[in-house]
């Protein structure tokens, strides 16, 4: 069996390498000629991922993976072709296609008989079937005849790649049985995880987008019970807490925004799907909305205490969407620095994960914490480890008078100590 995995990005990549890392031989297929050349070279251009390096470096040692630009000459040697590519959407929710119909067709112009492509990438409910399946069978072959097609998204996160590989369940739905079969057959082979078969591609397409929704609805809870303890006086951390001892509860934690590549934009294929049924997904729409607004809310109660934010130096601790993963995509950093922006106030970031010429390149100024400028305030919006034990004397020094803890991170009792007003999200 030899295998084409289309789209070497940080989940594309490590994929490739797992089903290399077990015997199979493996065609990563990228437009990017750099990244093409340094995985043929032995080294992962994914950083942070634990693991990847050694699986990339030993696969290619092998001849076990490889990797080109030709994604029709690699369709056309394959059995299995994996597509994870990217599907994003826009400010007002609109599904960008342009890139995943154009790899679909490319796929066509390759695809031989008896092949089976898989979908990786989330699309909305019924796309598989109705919308890749169609341009597919632009080769002039026939699905569920001549080649097979199967829906099984993946359910994995940056930083733990190959963990989840391992213990989160593979789940598999094809636009016919024999996909289904097919494609169950070949994770079993691939993957050490369970694998789980559902009826059809649009239940595995439903499987994801519901787990998705679920997550942004009950985060989007916890933002409004953080909301409604700001404006009592309460402590949600402390409430959160004592309410999840109960076996019923699991109130998740509220936060000044979510990012990524899912979280903040898979809910809306959901909405679109219910919206072509005549169905209105209020909950959901409305998630989207409070979750959203958070970087808002956010700069809001720092507005609170410094008044006018015109002309205010403001420190911004975090680029990236998520602790510990160097990717800006979607990160509620961006959008605080924009509304901060939008009133006037001088921006300067930091992130450990990123250098100062990949932050400037975001178009903001870098902030080094050992030499610092004066500032006003500071906004903690990502959860990296390297920020609990902020050198709260010298932020006092360099004239900060409020932290806005975006993370609930940090200790309000010390902060306070040193001077420093602290405003959490859904703190007194």
């Amino acid at each position: 069996m030899k295998i084409c995995v289309i789209g070497l990005g940080k989940i594309g990549l490590p994929l490739a390498a797992q089903y290399a890392s077990k015997g199979f031989r493996v065609i990563g297929c990228d437009i990017n000629p750099e990244v093409v050349d340094s995985i043929n070279e032995g080294i992962s251009h994914i950083k942070g991922e634990p693991g990847l390096d050694e699986r990339v470096r030993d696969s290619v040692r092998k001849g076990l993976l490889s990797a080109t630009t030709d994604t029709v000459k690699a369709v056309k040697e394959s059995n299995v072709i994996v597509v994870i590519v990217p599907l994003v959407v826009d400010k007002e929710g609109n599904i960008d296609y342009s890139t995943i119909d154009s790899v679909t067709e490319t796929i066509s112009k390759g695809l031989q008989k008896d092949s089976l492509v898989i979908y990786e990438t989330t699309l909305p409910v019924g796309d598989t079937r109705d919308r890749m399946t169609p341009i597919l069978e632009r080769s002039g072959l026939k699905a569920g005849r001549d080649f097979y097609v199967v829906f099984s998204p993946e359910r994995v996160s940056s930083g733990v790649m190959f963990r989840y590989l391992r213990e989160i369940p593979k789940i598999v739905g094809g636009i016919d049985e024999e996909s289904t079969r097919r494609g169950v057959e070949f994770y079993k082979r691939v993957l050490d995880s369970e694998v789980i078969s559902v009826t059809t591609s649009e239940a595995a397409e439903a499987t994801k987008l519901f787990g998705m929704v679920y997550r942004d609805v009950n985060i989007a809870l916890a933002n409004e019970f953080a909301r409604f303890c700001q404006a009592r006086g309460l402590d949600v951390v402390e409430i959160i807490g004592a309410s999840n001892t109960n076996p019923h509860s699991h109130i998740l934690t509220p936060g000044i925004g979510v990012g990524g590549h899912c979280a903040p934009v898979y809910p809306y294929f959901l909405i679109k799907n219910a919206s072509d049924l005549e169905i209105d997904l209020i909950l959901a729409k409305n998630a989207r909305r409070i979750n959203g607004g958070m970087p808002e809310y956010a700069v809001n109660l720092l507005r609170k205490e410094l008044k006018d934010l015109d002309g205010k130096n403001i420190l911004i601790l975090g680029i990236a969407y998520r602790g510990g993963v160097k990717e800006t995509f979607l990160s509620p950093s961006l959008s605080v620095i924009e509304h901060l922006k939008d009133r006037g106030a001088n921006v300067y970031v930091n992130d450990p994960l990123f250098s100062r010429e990949e932050i400037e390149k975001l178009g903001v100024e870098f902030a080094d914490l050992k030499n610092l400028n004066s500032m006003d305030a500071v906004i903690l919006v990502t959860d990296h480890k390297e920020y609990k034990n902020l050198d709260l004397k010298n932020l006092r020094e360099k004239g900060v008078r409020v932290i806005v803890d975006g993370r609930n991170l940090l200790e309000k009792e010390k902060i306070e100590k040193h001077g420093i007003i602290y405003r959490g999200i859904g703190r007194p």
